[in-house]
């Protein structure tokens, strides 16, 4: 039994699923708190089914801490060498935006040309755990944009 478990960890190790940020976007500000979502494609690159338990992750913009997000809804199933689409939630407070947006000025990405937009860049850092408690890291980076519809 243990072999048989040894087995199935390293290959969901060699071959884990690849985690692609959709969007990341403001979602609503109320009060001073603010929400965050970030939609994500999981691929699953092995021949049988996964469940994705748990996705936690730091948001940070412009270099800034600015939230924890986790996975929102039950858990993810991913069918054999197919994708699911899922969403994280990050809640923060004004205060953290505030300073993603002095790093952003300090930067000079407010320094733009009259029909442009200040570009705002994140990085998403986490960790997914797999059914069996199996865990993978994630990066991904990317620019701060409105939420496809």
């Amino acid at each position: 039994m243990a072999l048989v478990l040894a087995a199935c960890a390293t290959l969901t190790l060699r071959a884990p699923p690849r985690v692609d940020v959709v969007a990341v976007a403001l979602d609503r500000v109320l009060g001073s708190d603010a929400w965050f979502t970030v939609d994500l494609t999981l691929t699953n690159r092995v021949d049988r089914d996964l469940t994705i338990d748990a996705l936690d992750a730091t948001l940070a913009i412009e270099g800034e801490r600015v939230a924890d997000a986790k996975l929102v809804g039950p858990p993810v199933h991913l069918p054999a060498n197919g994708t699911a689409n899922t969403q994280l939630s990050a809640h923060t407070g004004m205060d953290a935006i505030l300073r993603a947006i002095t790093a952003a000025m300090r930067r000079g990405a407010t320094l733009v040309a009259p029909d442009a937009r200040p570009v705002l860049h994140y990085e998403l850092q986490g960790t997914a755990s797999v059914g069996g408690g199996l865990r993978f890291p994630f990066d991904k980076r990317g620019d701060l944009g409105e939420r496809v519809r």
